[in-house]
């Protein structure tokens, strides 16, 4: 996976929506679409790994009004490192100049300073004192171009593949479902998730990907960044089984779903990659093969670009 020190910019998403006010603190309930309007939240919100050698990294998400769940990982970040057990959960708060944040909790403390790098600083009895950087992931498979002979759904230029037609400036938006019945043996998908730090659970970025229509099953779309992974979470086979690791980025980034079917005599077995690593494998979802593929619409600003597959033979 690509790290990079920049943050992603995501050209014709600009929009910054009000959607309510807290009746208590008269807190406006944000949805960004763009990094620029995001605000220093999600300046602080996002994956850091070792500035110098260390056993930890961290994932930190922002929860709306300057707070923060902050959660260390030993190893590394998940599909890059993590043990896959040590996953402990502290808390940061905005300072008063909202400059950084201070880390508390769980045995840590230190902060975190947004610069030219955003540096987070702790200190633990166990981990000792460590230093990390925030950086940005990309998928390895993000841009990846349909092989010869593939069939394009979406490449930004026009929708007619889809029944709704609709494009975005040059991005797919939901709800849409494709004009045809489609049997493929690779299916390619590039999603993004806005910024809701006040939202949670199945209210935080939701989407999913149908690919045998809209009964069919579903790959969940969701920002579940930082959290453990569950089958209604990103990356879940929505309701059957969870991700073998939460490979879900922060929100506003770009993410990407391999989804693979293997049609074999006793039915269809699905394989799915998320951000290029592999999370479900040979999963069992029966005989039925074929159909639509259906974006749903949850009410969420989730879009789409780059949609091919490659046809099964």
């Amino acid at each position: 996976m690509k790290l990079v020190r920049t943050i992603l910019f995501l050209g014709p998403l600009c929009a910054l929506l009000t959607l309510g006010a807290d009746a208590q603190e008269k807190k406006k309930i944000t949805v960004a679409t763009d990094p620029k309007e995001a605000g220093i939240d999600f300046e602080i919100q996002g994956e850091y790994v070792p500035k110098q050698k260390s056993e930890m990294a961290a994932q930190v998400v922002a929860r709306g009004g300057g707070k923060f769940d902050v959660y260390f990982l030993e190893g590394g970040l998940p599909g890059d490192g993590w043990n896959k057990s040590t996953r402990i959960k502290s808390a940061a708060t905005l300072d008063g100049d909202q400059k950084g944040a201070t880390i508390k909790g769980a045995s840590f403390s230190g902060t975190i300073s947004v610069g030219t790098d955003t540096l987070l600083q702790a200190e633990s009895e166990k981990f000792g004192k460590f230093v990390l950087v925030r950086v940005v992931r990309k998928s390895p498979t993000l841009g990846a171009k349909p092989p010869e002979g593939a069939r394009v759904l979406f490449d930004g230029k026009n929708a007619d593949a889809w029944k709704e037609g609709k494009i975005a400036g040059d991005l797919l938006p939901v709800e849409a479902n494709t004009k045809d019945k489609l049997t493929f043996s690779k299916l390619h998908v590039e999603f993004v998730s806005p910024f809701m730090p006040y939202a949670g659970g199945q209210g935080r970025g939701n989407s999913g990907v149908y690919f045998i229509g809209g009964s069919g099953p579903e790959i969940q779309v969701l920002d579940s960044f930082g959290l453990k992974g569950e089958n209604n979470e990103c990356g879940g086979i929505y309701g059957r089984r969870a991700p073998d690791v939460n490979m879900c980025f922060p929100p506003l980034s770009w993410q990407t779903y391999d989804i693979e079917l293997n049609r074999e005599a006793a039915g269809v077995k699905l394989t799915v990659y998320h951000n290029g690593v592999k999370v479900h494998e040979n999963v069992d979802i029966g005989k039925n093969g074929s159909g639509p593929i259906h974006l749903q619409n949850h009410g969420d600003k989730v879009f789409y670009k780059n949609i091919w597959l490659v046809e099964a033979r």
